[in-house]
């Protein structure tokens, strides 16, 4: 992938982002153009959940104390709760799964 194709992948992932936080009802979008990059949906799903592990990861210093890492825990968890939505969804086709509470 050159440098061209990936800064137009990441201006893509952010700008999906963007829709999503500012959406009150957030759904994943899907044009003509993402599916350019990301080829269908899965795709772009498949990518938004790279980079969502990716923040995580790299925002979430693990040497920091204990209550630390959990405020930053939660802001992350707040500032992308759309994305987490979205992701969290069955994909077309896909069955979600129930979860009986105990």
């Amino acid at each position: 992938m050159t440098w061209t194709e990936t800064n137009r992948r990441w201006l893509a992932l952010r700008a999906v982002e963007e829709q999503l936080r500012t959406d009150p009802h957030p759904v994943l979008p899907w044009n003509d153009d993402l599916a350019l990059i990301f080829g269908d949906r899965d795709g772009l799903r498949a990518a938004l959940r790279y980079r969502w592990q990716l923040t995580m990861s790299t925002q979430l210093d693990t040497h920091l104390p204990e209550h630390v890492l959990e405020q930053n825990r939660r802001d992350l968890t707040a500032r992308f709760r759309a994305l987490r939505e979205v992701l969290d969804k069955p994909a077309d086709g896909e069955l979600g799964t129930t979860h009986a509470v105990a």
